[in-house]
């Protein structure tokens, strides 16, 4: 079954919403009716606090009962293998009444004299309670205070000798015991175990400093080199209870550590077989730097844009290679270019390249030295993959050594650097393949590809037959306009099944679950977010059959990491600041509240300031003239859309300036270069008005250039179809999952929804006067609506609408937009007051049953309440 009726689908898919909204298809596959409109409100699987994932705290407190789990099973399995061999007595009261003994002095006696065997026995288990730390090498790298750890551990390890030479203790077991003897003469905050400290002390210029440091650290070396020395000495002096076997069973309790789980990489993009290359691979790497170089460009005077010449991405990357970054500026001095030329990459938040760190890191004298660059990219690959996995440091050193021909110290400097962490988008082999194709000539990454002989990953679609799960169909190919023969699946499938270059590795065991057989997203809400997708869609294709047509807007922050939604939050904050800054102002100016203050007014300030960074050199882009403040607060200056709105349908504040209203009605429904680059007009000078538009920001001055339309647009067949076409990962993502189900499937940007449901008048919909209601979810519907009927030819007549507008110069953006049908606002309406918003159910019995708190179980069962009252504790 395809079609129960011809339908498009609309979904509005968001971090923590999905609006969604059917409209029925007539026989020109034109929308002339809302069926159905609906919200699904679900979790995004963040705390709400701060934004991070709850897997988070699940993994801590899950760590935290593995560790206890792990300690517990490791004393009953010392308690076992001591009661075997016989050191310990089998009878419970006699075991506890041997807690008595002090331990310390147990592990000191025994280098020298006889212990009978159930102090031998309280002397090992109290070692293996507290066996010292081993070093990870991947993990110590993270933690912040590995440096101290590790300083303190080198002090120990000094102030012990095996041989006791100068008095010096021979095992930690032997000064932990004239340690707690000295107890009385230490401070009172010192002890025998480890503990982190901080001392502030104030410096001369008055500045506090401060010292982190472990006053007292014991590694598992220490450990082993104390069980052999104990052992040594009581198997000497009772050979017939210290046997091997009984010292080799013992020394594995003792010493035994699982290796880590290894981190699973995610699939290659055009390979998913194969496993992506970690990112500190010297040819991943490269590849990164010849991508990015090969799309650098030199924005000349005039705003003319040009590209690297071989010879100068060459020198650029030759720059790059030796050096972690390098400043723009050093850029500009390397290929001999200066003056007022920039880099399209440049900018006030970017200021420089970043180079080969991983060769910046390991050149350097203290590690390979000039040798690293005289080794072939495979030789370096093979060491760095070989730092990245041998957990082992020893094994590492030695590794290197036989490898490279370092000395080991040198080896055991190289074993503990860091190195980039993650991994890229590629496997080692397509990058084998995509490399040397950026490298032959200063080509970008998309047509690389395909020399390399990969299709681009946007037309990587899986179209195959799998009986009982998918049935044929003939569709017209959006992209060839040819007919071809699809493949759909009855109904949305598990996204990890068949997106699996975008998906971690899974377990592949049909007994498993279907996230862990097939693998996930890593991102939580993306994760929750297309399973929500797929239990809406699939309900309405077993009510409705399938779609006929699907339009998805993804939002924005759907696949925002934590750092960039606080960056996010940071620019929002800024910019309300700016505003209330700015609405105070032109309170003054004008003498009115600043309630009285309109948005229009503020978006003209905004814009003013942009013209330069002094206030006495801001003009007309066009003709030249100042503008003051009164002027700009007046009907004189307007805002002026500087590519036009009819040929772009782009409202952002990158694509509009002030200019004074006679200029802006002689540019008329043109691009700047059209109105006053093609012919003289008097009075306007077309060099100056590129002057004047390097003063403002990098996203809104190249639109003056002559190709400034032609660089707005990009790879894009036209504007329409630029507005019609989301190119974003996680849209892609959108789109291939539900290709699927639908061939004519496509996401769309989201600036057009709100502008278009604003024209239609459906902001008041849900009750309130002009503006959209954010309080009640349903206003995701809404949106969807409008996304429902957002078409090519839908814009088309939007486009046109604005210039009419235009050329009759109306204040207005658009004139008399037509509704898609006429009865569509109603049909809108009825749709959202028919609606019941529906909430994704957590029937799950995981997670906390309450927060953390002091409070627990007693071990006789009792449960007792205590009451501060006064400052008293009532119990």
């Amino acid at each position: 079954m395809l079609h129960k009726m011809r339908y498009r689908l609309a979904l509005d898919l968001g971090s923590t919403s999905l609006g969604w909204a059917m409209v029925r298809l007539n026989a020109n596959q034109q929308p002339c009716a809302v069926i159905q409109a609906g919200v699904r409100i679900f979790s995004n699987g963040r705390n709400p606090k701060d934004g991070s994932s709850l897997a988070v705290t699940r993994r801590e407190a899950r760590s935290m009962r593995r560790r206890r789990d792990r300690l517990l099973k490791r004393k009953a399995r010392m308690m076992r293998t001591l009661i075997e061999y016989g050191f310990f007595p089998a009878d419970e009261t006699q075991r506890k009444a041997l807690e008595n003994l002090n331990p310390y002095a147990l592990r000191a006696k025994g280098l020298d004299e006889a212990l009978i065997p159930s102090e031998f026995a309280r002397a090992l288990f109290h070692i293996n309670q507290r066996r010292g730390f081993k070093s990870n090498r991947k993990t110590d790298k993270k933690d912040s205070d590995s440096g101290a750890l590790k300083t303190a551990i080198k002090q120990l390890h000094s102030v012990l000798d095996p041989q006791g030479n100068d008095g010096k203790p021979r095992t930690v077991g032997e000064l932990l015991y004239k340690r707690f003897t000295d107890l009385s003469k230490l401070p009172k905050d010192r002890t025998v175990r480890a503990r982190y400290r901080q001392d502030k002390t104030v410096k001369d210029d008055g500045k506090t400093k401060i010292d982190k440091y472990y006053d007292l650290y014991i590694d598992r070396a220490m450990i082993e080199q104390e069980f052999d020395a104990l052992w040594k000495k009581q198997s000497e002096l009772n050979p017939i209870l210290f046997t091997e076997n009984a010292r080799a069973d013992l020394k594995d309790v003792l010493l035994y550590q699982r290796s880590l789980k290894p981190v699973k990489p995610g699939r290659c993009t055009f390979m998913p077989e194969e496993e992506r290359a970690p990112l500190a691979l010297p040819s991943t790497q490269r590849f990164r730097m010849y991508q990015e170089v090969n799309n650098l460009r030199i924005l000349r005077e005039g705003l003319k844009e040009e590209s690297l010449t071989l010879q100068q991405r060459d020198d650029l990357i030759n720059l790059l290679e030796k050096n972690n970054r390098r400043t723009f500026t050093q850029i500009k001095k390397l290929l001999g270019v200066g003056g007022s030329v920039q880099f399209n990459f440049e900018d006030p938040k970017r200021e420089e390249l970043k180079g080969n760190t991983t060769s910046a890191i390991l050149g350097k004298s203290e590690h390979f030295g000039e040798a690293w660059f005289a080794f072939n990219e495979a030789k370096q690959d093979a060491i760095v993959l070989q730092l990245i996995k041998e957990e082992n440091e020893a094994k590492l050193v030695r590794w290197l050594q036989d490898e490279t021909g370092i000395d080991e110290k040198r080896a055991e400097v190289i074993a503990n650097t860091g190195l980039p962490e993650g991994y890229g988008s590629l496997c080692i082999e397509a990058l084998a393949r995509i490399l040397p194709e950026l490298r032959r000539d200063v080509m970008t990454y998309d047509k690389a590809v395909q020399v390399a002989g990969f299709e681009h990953h946007s037309k990587l679609n899986r179209n195959e037959e799998i009986p009982d799960i998918t049935f044929k169909i003939e569709s017209i190919d959006r992209n060839s306009g040819e007919i071809k023969e699809f493949h759909l699946h009855k109904e949305l499938p598990y996204y990890g099944e068949y997106l699996q270059r975008h998906v971690g590795f899974g377990s592949g065991k049909p007994e498993d679950s279907i996230e862990k057989r097939y693998g996930k997203i890593a991102n939580p809400t993306v994760h929750i977010g297309l399973n929500q997708v797929r239990v809406v869609v699939n309900a309405l294709i077993k009510r409705y059959g399938h779609p006929s047509e699907i339009i998805v807007e993804v939002a924005r922050d759907l696949k925002q990491s934590k750092d960039r939604r606080d960056e996010e939050n940071k620019r929002q904050a800024e910019n309300q600041k700016r505003n209330e800054r700015l609405r105070k102002d032109i309170a003054d100016i004008l003498g009115i509240s600043e309630e009285r203050v309109r948005r229009d007014d503020i978006e003209k300030m905004i814009l003013w300031e942009e013209l330069s960074f002094d206030p006495a050199d801001r003009r007309c882009p066009y003709s030249g003239v100042q503008v003051s403040t009164v002027m700009l607060l007046s009907d004189e200056v307007e805002v002026e859309h500087i590519l036009p709105f009819s040929q772009t349908l782009d409202d952002s504040l990158n694509n509009k300036t002030v200019a004074l209203r006679q200029a802006n009605r002689i540019k008329g429904n043109r691009t700047p270069w059209e109105a006053f680059g093609i012919s003289d007009i008097l009075g306007f000078d077309y060099a100056g008005i590129l002057t004047r538009a390097e003063l403002m920001p990098k996203a809104k001055r190249y639109r003056f250039a002559e190709d400034g339309y032609q660089r707005w647009l990009k790879d894009d067949a036209g504007f329409l179809a630029r507005a019609l076409n989301d190119t974003r990962h996680l849209s892609k993502i959108a789109r291939e999952y539900m290709s699927l189900i639908c061939p004519n499937t496509r996401v769309i940007p989201g600036q057009m929804t709100a502008m278009l449901r604003r024209n239609f008048g459906l902001n008041d919909v849900l009750g309130l006067n002009g503006e959209k209601n954010r309080n009640d979810h349903r206003h995701h519907a809404v949106d969807a609506c409008v996304i429902a009927v957002t078409d090519q030819g839908l814009l088309q007549r939007f486009a046109a609408a604005s210039a009419s507008a235009r050329e009759r110069q109306l204040n207005r953006l658009v004139e008399n937009m037509p509704l898609p049908w006429e009865s569509y606002r109603e049909h809108v309406q009825r749709a959202i007051d028919g609606i019941w918003v529906s909430h994704r159910p957590d029937h799950s019995h995981e997670g906390a049953m309450h927060n953390d708190t002091a409070y627990g179980l007693r071990g006789n069962g009792r449960v007792s309440f205590y009451k501060v009252v006064d400052g008293a504790r009532i119990c």
